[in-house]
């Protein structure tokens, strides 16, 4: 599982190739303290943490990831490890919208960690659990997180196959930094959050027993930057708290406590069995409730269909990479505070 550890200061460093650098773990990544010699991919968008790290434009879905062969065998022959962080992580696009980046593009990084003999530490999903071979029930085919889910597994396989050295780290949806509770842009959880604190939502749509699993993103940070340290370069994380993570009524009463901050009262929606919904109630709502509805209730169904705990490496990731052990309502709060203050 490891080579020699390359981890310390100074000359002792490994140098780290991050994709996806402008992205929220990508940033997060580069705000963590001792951390690597990063190479920072770039495509267009800045990325303000990178700081005195060097940046390099890339096309991660072309050959050589459009560099000419001289500078191509120049960045392979500087780089020890590679972060695959870039992705299109937006739900409900056609198959299609994910194959340059996602998998096209994990082929080409594959590639160049074999030219550049290099470790590849993945950035998946958690919601893989969901296809795979043993789940208890079949995904739905329009699933709004279908086609994201299958975009991922296929990388993973590209990996697998590819023979090069790596590792998979799956998360499930990220929240603001444990402690602070930032994060560089709001995501689903906060947008979904925000809708849901407001009373907006009329109902739950959820699937019984399911767990409501937000893990905060510098603990996938740690755990990524501590295995590179340790050299580890094998190895498939499920970065979630499984049976830990908060049940809906704990979560529904964090964001009522949230509301309450903010001066609001939130009556609390009831949360209604999405197998038992009849035909057309979520169809038979205003726009933005039926988008809003509907992502709940696939979501809730992705839980459901990885057996509705999702999978984790938790107690491995604190023991292996000291990870804290940070309880995750409380994290959920501080990010809600956070994007309240922060991200409008």
């Amino acid at each position: 599982m490891s080579r020699t550890p390359s981890g310390g200061s100074g000359a002792d460093r490994p140098t780290v190739l991050l994709t996806g650098a402008s992205g929220v773990v990508g940033r997060s990544l580069l705000r963590e303290p001792n951390g690597p010699r990063f190479v920072v991919a770039t495509h267009s968008t800045p990325v303000p943490e990178a700081g005195d790290g060097r940046s390099v434009r890339l096309d991660m879905s072309a050959e050589r990831f459009g560099l000419d062969e001289d500078s191509y065998a120049a960045l392979a022959a500087e780089v020890d490890v590679v972060i695959h962080s870039a992705g299109l992580t937006e739900w409900g696009l056609p198959a299609e919208a994910y194959l340059p980046i996602n998998i096209e593009g994990t082929r080409r990084v594959a590639e160049f960690a074999e030219r550049a003999d290099a470790t590849v530490h993945f950035m998946s999903t958690a919601f893989v659990a969901a296809l795979a071979d043993g789940a208890p029930v079949p995904l739905g085919a329009d699933n709004v997180c279908r086609n994201y889910i299958s975009s991922k597994r296929r990388a993973e396989q590209i990996l697998r196959d590819s023979g090069v050295r790596h590792t998979v780290f799956r998360p499930t949806n990220l929240i603001g930094d444990s402690t602070t509770g930032w994060t560089s842009q709001g995501q689903i959880v906060q947008l979904m959050s925000d809708w849901l604190g407001r009373g907006k939502a009329p109902f739950i749509p959820a699937h019984p027993g399911i767990r409501m699993d937000f893990v905060p993103q510098d603990l996938l940070s740690k755990s990524v930057l501590r295995a590179i340290e340790l050299g580890d370069d094998a190895g498939e994380f499920w970065v979630t708290y499984g049976p830990e993570a908060m049940d809906i009524d704990a979560c529904l009463r964090v964001l009522a406590k949230h509301a309450a901050g903010r001066g609001r009262a939130l009556t609390l929606p009831p949360v209604v069995n999405a197998d038992e919904l009849a035909p057309g109630t979520i169809e038979n709502t205003a726009p933005r409730t039926r988008s809003f509805l509907a992502v709940l209730r696939d979501v809730s169904e992705v839980t459901r269909c990885s057996g509705g705990v999702l999978p984790t490496s938790m107690p491995e990731l604190r023991e292996r990479y000291g990870i804290p052990q940070v309880d995750d309502t409380t994290a959920y709060l501080t990010s809600l505070e956070y994007a309240a203050e922060h991200l409008g």
